[in-house]
């Protein structure tokens, strides 16, 4: 029996957002939380562990931003190079505020089984901020919109806050005007956690969501 095999590797613990209740940062500050020490994984201790993994059938390798965004590391590229060497498939988390346009319209022209999940929580700079305070909504829009608009694969993710339900519908309609899949997740973590009397205004605007998009 062969066995396919994920691996997911955070490369880097920089990250310019302060997301209150990300583990990297100190909710009530913003600051990066003092036990994280920020580094990038060196490119070569990568591509050893790649080359000890050569007996794996490697099906999907991840870059996970849990504790830094992935596209904070200065070589994204080679990392992705030889990732995409001996994987089927590779997915990017980024909150997509990084790089420029060119970079994605680069890379999503070279590789059909790279996928990049957009982390925006709003169809604002000043929305989307409340949460992803450092991000800059007009670049990491234009970034998810040219990824797509070249053929790149993935995922919009619209994190759902108790100060964004009001952009849900029009998020659904976005994404369908420029081709891009979108997903909710009503966030449960403390911080902007949705009250208990707005869950019947969630449930309609994800209904009047459905119009544009498949959920």
């Amino acid at each position: 029996m062969i066995y396919e095999h994920t691996l997911d590797f955070a490369i880097t613990t920089y990250c310019q957002a302060k997301c209150r209740s990300c583990m990297r940062t100190n909710e009530r500050t913003g600051a990066t939380a003092s036990w994280l020490k920020a580094n990038h994984m060196p490119y070569e201790d990568f591509d050893l562990m790649l080359n000890n993994s050569r007996d794996l059938t490697l099906n999907e390798l991840i870059f996970c931003g849990e504790l830094g965004d992935p596209m904070m590391h200065p070589d994204i590229s080679r990392f992705v190079d030889r990732g995409m060497s001996q994987a089927r498939k590779l997915c990017i988390n980024t909150n997509g505020g990084l790089r420029q346009p060119k970079w994605y319209k680069i890379h999503a022209s070279l590789y059909d089984d790279l996928d990049i999940e957009w982390a925006i929580d709003g169809t604002d700079h000043n929305t989307n901020w409340m949460y992803r305070e450092g991000v800059d909504f007009e670049r990491a829009f234009t970034n998810m919109r040219t990824w797509f608009e070249n053929g790149g694969h993935g995922n919009w993710h619209f994190l759902i806050f108790e100060w964004n339900v009001g952009h849900i519908a029009y998020a659904a309609k976005i994404a369908q005007e420029n081709g891009i899949d979108i997903l909710f997740k009503i966030n449960h973590r403390e911080f902007g956690k949705i009250r208990d009397d707005q869950i019947q205004e969630v449930q309609d605007a994800l209904q009047e969501a459905k119009q544009y998009v498949q959920m």
